[in-house]
């Protein structure tokens, strides 16, 4: 980090403290704690690959359709004898993930399956590694023991993430990428990871919305370009112009018009207590939805028959639509005064704790949201508990952030007692949404202390390059305020 005007020179700053580094044998028991949470996650990978459970099989299927047939998967399986059998799909991807998906869907299903997995755990520890040595401001080495009790406050989220083989892992590590090159002033790579994250997964484009805040057009512009030619260029190419065309129209209705938070109210359409997202979790409160399992998107699996519910009221599907839009509008406006002023006038906490907050706000603007979404929230996690070790855990805010990461896990452990109780109740209220909540209302607090005395959390001197175009590691000149 370029500190040529760095934080100390100002009568209000915090001094910089260099942190102690932990014990040798401290570290290395972590590390091996992290190796062997890295072979059970593998190993439930496998085990689940092996079954051939979805997500993966969609996954798979996708490119295999697109490798064998030259178009995009419909969601049916040809059987030998020549029948047709629906099954569930990725229809709410863009074709790049099919795309994507026919570097290994050439091989054998289980051979692909168990290089995705494979690939999952490296992209965990990537991901582990460079949120431990990049974003917390302690020592770099200390990775495994800074980031053992935040990943591990995750670990229910991580087991749905491997049991069913998904995506949202590699989309964190290019969001994790993203921020660490940009912090280190590398625009261009950092603006083809985001391109990359936002063609695996719209909502990423969150976070292109909040480099504009911060007048990094410069990264925005290579994102949106990475975007273009990877995706609508690509797949004009490959499908050829009408092809192309139909499948985006179709992609637009499915994803974007049916799949967004009215459309699914509206259609009552993904409200089982599987999909934690504001609209599902409104609907279900405020409507005699019924929480039941039901598996909108794959026909081979029967919906419950015996409805559950958790209404308080009666409303309509139009009034709950409506009262989701609007909260969601004014969630946004409020994201956006938050995170409004430039990089340049911000100081490297600051920065991270919005870009965290940003990621997790991700999750509380998807339609449809599941546990395994919340592995988002990992980001959030450490700086949190970052943020509590700089400024000393008996400070209100720290408490405060403590009160929500217990909270997190407290939700986790209500989940597990389904095993026990034989009941998703607690899901069908919204715990997982709820969870998010939690996890934001510190983040905002911090930012807004930040925002009145941006020197509350000391310079971090492990920082080694100039963030965004110009900004420093200090605060913006001007009158200090001195908080508790």
């Amino acid at each position: 980090m370029n500190d040529s005007h760095a934080a100390e020179t100002l009568d209000y700053a915090r001094p910089p403290v260099r942190p102690p580094e932990a014990p040798p044998a401290i570290r290395r028991g972590c590390l091996a704690a992290f190796v062997l949470i890295g072979a059970y996650l593998a190993l439930i990978g496998a085990i689940f690959i092996n079954e051939q459970w979805p997500d993966f099989e969609y996954f798979y299927k996708a490119g295999a359709w697109l490798w064998e047939h030259g178009g995009l998967d419909r969601g049916v399986d040809l059987l030998p004898g020549g029948q047709v059998v629906p099954r569930g799909s990725i229809e709410w991807y863009l074709p790049f993930t099919s795309r994507m998906m026919t570097l290994i869907a050439w091989l054998p299903y289980k051979t692909a399956g168990f290089i995705w997995v494979a690939l999952n755990v490296a992209a965990m520890f990537t991901t582990v590694r460079l949120i431990g040595r990049q974003l917390m401001g302690l020592p770099p080495r200390d990775w495994p023991v800074t980031m053992l009790l935040p990943f591990l406050f995750l670990i229910v989220f991580w087991h749905w993430e491997y049991k069913l083989n998904q995506i949202d892992n590699f989309t964190l590590l290019l969001l994790v990428v993203t921020f660490v090159h940009w912090q280190q002033g590398r625009h261009k790579a950092a603006g083809l990871w985001l391109g990359l994250a936002v063609l695996l997964k719209l909502t990423p484009g969150l976070l292109g919305l909040w480099f504009v805040l911060k007048r990094q057009f410069r990264l925005v512009g290579v994102a949106a370009l990475t975007f273009v030619l990877a995706g609508p260029v690509s797949d004009l190419i490959v499908f050829g112009p009408g092809p192309a065309m139909d499948e985006y129209r179709i992609w637009a209705r499915k994803a974007v018009h049916r799949a967004s938070h009215r459309g699914l109210v509206l259609a009552q359409v993904e409200m089982d207590w599987r999909n934690q997202g504001l609209g599902a979790v409104l609907s279900r409160w405020l409507h005699p939805t019924s929480y039941a399992t039901r598996f909108d998107n794959e026909p081979r699996v029967p919906a419950s028959p015996y409805p559950k519910r958790v209404n308080v009221a009666h409303l309509t599907p139009e009034a709950i639509a409506n009262i989701a839009t609007v909260v969601l509008g004014l969630s946004l406006v409020g994201l956006l005064v938050l995170a409004r002023r430039p990089a340049r006038v911000l100081n490297l906490w600051q920065l991270r704790m919005e870009w965290a907050l940003f990621v997790l706000a991700m999750l509380w603007f998807m339609p449809v949201m599941r546990r395994y979404h919340m592995i988002w929230a990992l980001p959030a996690m450490a700086l949190l508990a970052a943020g509590v070790h700089h400024v000393g855990w008996r400070r209100r805010w720290s408490i405060l952030a403590l009160i929500a990461m217990f909270m997190v896990v407290g939700s986790q452990i209500a989940l597990i007692s389904k095993e026990f109780i034989g009941t998703n109740l607690v899901e069908g209220y919204g715990i997982t949404l709820f969870s998010v909540v939690a996890l934001a209302t510190p983040l905002v607090v911090v930012l807004l202390w930040l925002a009145r005395n941006p020197a509350v959390i000391s310079q971090d001197v492990f920082a080694t390059a100039s963030i965004g175009d110009g900004a420093a590691d200090n605060p913006p000149t001007g009158p200090a305020h001195s908080h508790a």
